[in-house]
């Protein structure tokens, strides 16, 4: 398939979160936050649009990605991660070595003085790194002999990090050290390859962070979970054990990963027209490569998506073989509206407290589960533990 095609029918994204003053809105946590350095050079760009090494790109022999803008490659956390042989869906990609790009946001202290980073690109609302470790400083958390559970997120195909940068300070703020991926998706030809590159990037951020000195004492490894939006969604149900059935014995599962969150989760399609179609049913047609998944999932959905089909949605819900819930949005499409979004947050906020921290009032919460107070979403599927 082709790239252009790809991005056309797999614009699997999430848009910037903003609270609206009517309507549902999702409170903000107790805790300011602070995050690690992901400061750029000036006109590091050059004459190209940012966005092109945000989301990745192919320029001809060589692709672009967003470790390129870095004012010194040493103060973020980048990594280099290889895709292994035995990566399926792979193809091209086996054996190479590619840049990724993290950020880490955490609970910090409110009389952290560090100031904010607005980084130059403001497309997706959002754009502002609060608190940011300048190069060579470390983490302040709020309380320096806490271990903090984890939320490793990764976005919608074709997004990068800014897109999903005020939802997850909204995380933080709640008392998450929240790791972001610059999945980069745009500088892989091919779906099947962008899906195996997105499970190995997810894989080597939980195995980078839970290692690196900064935070390998900060994260209680008992508490990790994953979310994602869209495309996000699938790596996060791949990462939990969901597999393709047509290959038996193959499971990406990560055993470290106790609960995982899908906003608009994309569970598979067939795209194009044959003899230039594409399948994409990384679970099995009939979802039951789902079964294998046994941590809790929430998914919430929407009402008008035509991007991921409500119905995909409903379906492979019913068929995990854990703790699982479905919350449909009405009249919501792929990008849901700053209310929706706001709401679909509170329910992330729900749903980890109660399996990332065994919070007894959520966990009771989800075993009745009833629609938020003032919100609109409609429970569709629930099968608590």
């Amino acid at each position: 398939m082709s790239r252009l095609l790809a991005r056309l029918l797999l614009l699997l994204a999430i848009g910037p979160a903003c609270a609206h003053a009517a309507g549902f809105v999702a409170p903000p946590g107790p805790y300011a936050v602070g995050s690690t350095n992901m400061q750029v050079a000036a006109n590091a760009a050059g004459d190209r649009p940012l966005v092109d090494y945000l989301n990745g790109k192919v320029d001809g022999s060589r692709s672009l990605y967003v470790d390129e803008l870095l004012s010194r490659r040493d103060a973020p956390l980048l990594l280099k991660v290889t895709v292994p042989g035995n990566e399926p869906g792979a193809d091209a990609l086996t054996g190479q070595q590619l840049p990724l790009l993290l950020y880490v946001l955490y609970p910090t202290r409110a009389d952290n003085a560090r100031p904010n980073y607005a980084f130059p690109y403001k497309d997706t609302g959002d754009n502002v790194f609060p608190h940011m470790q300048a190069p060579g400083e470390r983490p302040v958390f709020a309380d320096a002999a806490a271990r903090y559970p984890l939320i490793v997120y990764s976005g919608g195909y074709n997004t990068h990090g800014l897109w999903h940068l005020a939802h997850l300070k909204q995380l933080a703020s709640h008392g998450y050290i929240v790791v972001d991926i610059f999945h980069g998706d745009g500088r892989v030809s091919g779906y099947a390859e962008t899906v195996a590159l997105r499970r190995v990037a997810f894989k080597a951020a939980l195995d980078h962070v839970l290692s690196h000195p900064d935070f390998a004492g900060a994260v209680d490894t008992a508490r990790i979970g994953a979310s994602g939006a869209s495309a996000g969604g699938q790596t996060v149900l791949a990462m939990l054990g969901g597999a393709d059935p047509a290959v038996p014995g193959r499971s990406f599962r990560d055993a470290r990963l106790k609960a995982g969150f899908g906003l608009v989760p994309f569970l598979g399609a067939s795209f194009g027209i044959w003899p230039f179609q594409t399948h994409a049913w990384s679970f099995g047609r009939d979802f039951s490569g789902l079964a294998q998944v046994k941590n809790p999932f929430f998914a919430v959905y929407a009402e008008k998506d035509g991007s991921v089909s409500p119905d995909s949605v409903k379906a492979g819900v019913r068929r995990l073989g854990g703790p699982a819930w479905a919350v449909e949005m009405p009249g919501e499409g792929h990008l849901l509206s700053g209310p929706a979004e706001q709401e679909a947050t509170a329910w992330e906020l729900l749903f980890f407290d109660a399996y990332l921290r065994d919070n007894a009032a959520a966990l009771e919460r989800l075993a009745n589960v009833k629609p938020l107070a003032g919100g609109r979403g409609s429970v569709n599927y629930s099968k608590p533990r």
